[in-house]
């Protein structure tokens, strides 16, 4: 079972919050020193224009500083790649972690790490993970799951993948969870505003989900 209790969120609540308030300003000049072409992803509609990653405060940080030159974009934009996402829904259907399915990617692209760049690489690796999946309508079910990436090798030790040993599983939210989320908000404003971004995203009408269509087939000849 879904704990639902709003500190659980990284992102929705936070744009209910901003878009009741008409606090928006941080997050339009973020977004225009990131995307400067003016064509932002995750905008669930032109209602709510903005991106919704850059709400998280932590995630904004990220993206806009490079934090310790971690390649904090570069990892965005594989973790948000539409074959990723794909991996990670598919990946928490078969009740297993989002983020085992990028694990050999990770090893590829970061083969120099530092214990220390490791630690804060997956640190900022879970986070990002976080918040897509909440944008995609997914909560955290359990987090610190042990995880058993095998290869082939005879050696248990080399089959254990060596980028992540824990990860979150996630669960989809539904309509029932939105309304056991929403008592939890006091200010009507910011409940309705919330009650309407999540809708989109558990109907799956936000623009962004339109674009990635992760439910939809590719067959050899559109490839």
């Amino acid at each position: 079972m879904v704990d639902l209790n709003l500190t659980k969120l990284s992102v929705l609540l936070r744009v209910a919050e901003a878009y009741a308030s008409d606090s928006i300003s941080g997050i339009s000049e973020n977004a225009m020193n990131l995307y400067p072409s003016g064509s932002y992803p995750f905008v669930l509609s032109p209602e709510y224009p903005l991106p919704l990653h850059l709400f998280s405060p932590r995630l904004s940080s990220m993206l806009t500083k490079n934090e310790d030159q971690l390649d904090a974009m570069g990892m965005w934009y594989m973790i948000t790649a539409r074959e990723n996402i794909i991996k990670m829904i598919t990946a928490t259907e078969l009740e297993r972690t989002a983020a085992e399915s990028l694990g050999k990617q990770f090893e590829m692209r970061y083969p120099k790490d530092t214990n220390e760049q490791l630690m804060k690489r997956k640190q900022m690796i879970g986070y990002m993970i976080k918040v897509v999946m909440e944008c995609f309508g997914y909560l955290v079910y359990s987090s610190r799951m042990q995880v058993s990436t095998l290869r082939g090798d005879a050696d248990p030790e080399k089959r254990k993948s060596n980028y992540f040993t824990t990860a979150s599983r996630y669960a989809p939210f539904n309509t029932k969870d939105v309304r056991e989320l929403a008592k939890q908000i006091t200010d009507e404003k910011t409940r309705t505003i919330f009650k309407s971004i999540t809708d989109l995203i558990i109907s799956g009408r936000a623009e962004y989900q339109k674009l990635y269509k992760v439910n939809n087939l590719s067959y050899w000849n559109t490839l």
